[in-house]
């Protein structure tokens, strides 16, 4: 079915993947999220083992409160972040054999990441974490967006928590209520709810949801 036909049957007016672009405009603008702020990494559905969220975005804040904007596009940056540290340099040969990605992708990514100061290459070849960011924690942020089909929305939501520490579905303006009786269960997920309307760009949180910690932390994605 052509975009045209789904957006026509909509009784919104537009289809779940304009309403997906027209937020992805709002999680990059210079002001970022309301409520939230901007995001150092934003990732669209990307398959992880539990689900594939509309969403993943990663906030860094650094242990002294001083904001630190990373930006590290693509799959390959982000993993190599999440496998290096600063007391622990890691060979090229580690890399390759601890990621899925191909030795020349990561071989670039490393290059482009110390030219942006992000990591470090020591004598020995090997590479670590740049001290800048030995503090530098990800909080993993996933989203859910949903025309419709609020038990859908609510299970994929929570199976992001299993690595996210804050889950948010977002729906129309008016579709909040069809999650009252889900209140319960999302309060015990630690899931989040907000409206967005893609035509006048005005986001609300309905419930921010409380951060807490990822239920499976050995749960791994490539961000």
């Amino acid at each position: 079915m052509s975009e045209s036909k789904r957006t026509s049957s909509s009784p919104f007016g537009y289809s779940e993947e304009k309403m997906a672009q027209a937020f992805q405009r709002l999680l990059m603008s210079e002001n970022g999220l309301p409520g939230v702020g901007c995001f150092g990494a934003i990732y669209r559905e990307i398959s992880c083992r539990q689900g594939r969220p509309d969403f993943i975005a990663l906030r860094y804040k650094s242990c002294s409160d001083q904001r630190i904007s990373i930006n590290v596009p693509g799959l390959v940056g982000p993993a190599i972040l999440q496998n290096l540290k600063h007391k622990a340099p890691r060979t090229l040969d580690y890399l390759v054999g601890k990621l899925e990605f191909g030795r020349e992708s990561i071989r670039k990514s490393l290059r482009l990441m110390i030219e942006n100061g992000y990591i470090e290459q020591l004598d020995s070849g090997a590479y670590r974490l740049a001290a800048q960011m030995n503090h530098e924690k990800p909080e993993i942020w996933t989203f859910e967006l949903k025309l419709n089909n609020p038990k859908k929305a609510v299970f994929q939501a929570q199976q992001s928590r299993a690595y996210a520490e804050r889950a948010i579905i977002v729906v129309p303006p008016g579709q909040e209520r069809n999650y009252e009786r889900f209140r319960e269960t999302m309060k015990r997920w630690h899931v989040g709810l907000s409206t967005f309307n893609p035509i006048t760009g005005i986001f609300h949180f309905v419930r921010k949801g409380r951060k807490a910690r990822a239920f499976s932390p050995t749960q791994q994605i490539y961000t």
